[in-house]
C-alpha cells in the first residue's frame, strides 16, 4: 500500500463553522486518502468590542488543538487533525505581525517539512518556508473586506504568489487580481457543491423562492429580498445572521420580520437539501462592491443540483460564462425576474439543470485536487 500523502491546510475559517465552505470540504475529501491537518484561521479581521469578537480573541490567544472528526456534518467520518494556532488577531500592526511570526514558528505542525501546504490565507507567517511544496488557493478578494489589514494582506499575497508551486482562483475576478500581483500561472477552480446530496432529495415543489447562505451585509442586498416578497413571492431564508459579529441592518431585519418570509435558521445539509427541493427559484441577491467582484457563490451549484432556476445580480463571475438556468439581472429588474421565474418553473428544465450541475461536484473536485498533488 502506498504511503499516505501529508497535506496541511491553512484555512481562513474554523473547522466547526456553522456553514462549511471550500476549506472544510477540501480537508474532509482529501482525508479519505491523505494524512490531513487543518490549521484554523488566524482571524484576519480586527476584532471589535462585541461578545462574539471577545470570544474569538480568547480562542486565538488560547490556541491548542485536538484531532477532530467531520462526522458531525452528516458526512462519512474521516480523521482530520485540527490545529488551533495561537496568534494575536491585530495583523495590521507590524510589531504584532513580528510577534505572530514567532508564535507560528513554534506551532507544532507534524510532518510539515514533508507536506504540501495548501493555504487559503495569503498571510502565512512563514509556514510556506517549512513545507515541501505550496498551493495557494484564493477564494475571495480578502483585502477588500471591512476590518482587515489590506496593506499587510496584499504585501503577503504578492510574496506568496511568487513562492507558490500552484496558484488557484475561485473566480475570474480573483484570477485577474492574482495575475496583477505577478502570479505567473493561475488556474481557475470555480466553487463546487455536494451535488449528489442536492440532486437526490425530492419533494413537492411550492411556488416560492429560497435564499441559502450567510446573511452578511457586505454581500447580501436585503432590499432586493424585500422587493421580491413585496411582489407576493413567498421566500424561505436559511443561514446564520451574524456570522462575522456584525449587527443586523434594518433592511435585513425587515426581511426576516416580513409575513411573506419563512426564516429557517441554520440548517444541516440534508435539511437544506429538502428545503431547496420544495422551492422553485434560488436567489443570489448580492450587492455590487469590490469584494463581490471576486465572489463565485457556493450556492450556485447547490441550487442547480436541486433543480432550481437561479436569479442573480450581475456578478462578474456569473456573467463570464453562460450556465443553464442562471439568469443575471440588473438591480432594477431583479424582483420582477424572480417573480417571472417562479411562475415559469418547468420540471423538465429542472431535471436538466440538475444533470448539468452533477459535473461540478465535490467528488470531481477532490479527484482534481489529488491529481494536482501528485504533480508536486
Amino acid at each position: 500500500m502506498p504511503e499516505r500523502r501529508r497535506v496541511v491546510i491553512l484555512s481562513t475559517a474554523d473547522f466547526d463553522a456553522e456553514v462549511w465552505t471550500n476549506k472544510q470540504h477540501l480537508a474532509h475529501g482529501l482525508a479519505r486518502r491523505a494524512d490531513v491537518a487543518y490549521v484554523e484561521s488566524f482571524g484576519l479581521r480586527a476584532p471589535r468590542l462585541t461578545r462574539a469578537d471577545v470570544a474569538r480573541v480568547r480562542r486565538r490567544l488560547s490556541g491548542g488543538g485536538a484531532p477532530s472528526s467531520s462526522a458531525q456534518r452528516d458526512v462519512a467520518p474521516t480523521r482530520v487533525e485540527v490545529i488551533r494556532p495561537r496568534v494575536v488577531p491585530f495583523h495590521g500592526s507590524r510589531a504584532v505581525r513580528a510577534l505572530n511570526r514567532r508564535l507560528v514558528d513554534r506551532l507544532d505542525v507534524r510532518g510539515l517539512e514533508d507536506a504540501v501546504l495548501w493555504t487559503f490565507s495569503p498571510l502565512t507567517y512563514g509556514l510556506e518556508s517549512r513545507a515541501r511544496a505550496v498551493v495557494y488557493h484564493s477564494v475571495d478578494l480578502l483585502h477588500t473586506q471591512p476590518g482587515v489589514p489590506a496593506a499587510a494582506l496584499l504585501e503577503a499575497e504578492a510574496d506568496l504568489v511568487g513562492r507558490a508551486d500552484r496558484v488557484l482562483a475561485s473566480s475570474t475576478g480573483v484570477a485577474q487580481h492574482l495575475r496583477e500581483l505577478g502570479a505567473p500561472e493561475v488556474r481557475l477552480w470555480e466553487n463546487v457543491a455536494d451535488t449528489d446530496l442536492y440532486s437526490s432529495v425530492h419533494a413537492v415543489r411550492e411556488p416560492r423562492a429560497v435564499f441559502a447562505g450567510n446573511l452578511t451585509p457586505t454581500k447580501i442586498d436585503a432590499e432586493l429580498m424585500l422587493a421580491v416578497v413585496e411582489r407576493g413571492v413567498p421566500l424561505a431564508v436559511a443561514g446564520p445572521v451574524q456570522i462575522d459579529g456584525t449587527s443586523v441592518p434594518p433592511a435585513l431585519r425587515a426581511v426576516l420580520a416580513h409575513p411573506g418570509v419563512t426564516y429557517l435558521g441554520t440548517l444541516r445539509p440534508p435539511e437544506l437539501a429538502l428545503e431547496l427541493a420544495r422551492s422553485t427559484v434560488g436567489l443570489i441577491p448580492y450587492v455590487q462592491n469590490p469584494y463581490t467582484a471576486g465572489v463565485f457563490p457556493l450556492k450556485v451549484h447547490e441550487y442547480l443540483a436541486a433543480g432550481l432556476a437561479v436569479v442573480a445580480t450581475e456578478l462578474p463571475s456569473l456573467m463570464s460564462t453562460e450556465r443553464p438556468g442562471v439568469a443575471t439581472v440588473s438591480r432594477t429588474g431583479y424582483a420582477a425576474a424572480v417573480e417571472q421565474a417562479v411562475h415559469a418553473f418547468d420540471a423538465a428544465e429542472a431535471a436538466e439543470r440538475s444533470r448539468w450541475a452533477g459535473a461540478h461536484s465535490w467528488g470531481a473536485r477532490i479527484d482534481q485536487a489529488e491529481e494536482l498533488l501528485r504533480g508536486l
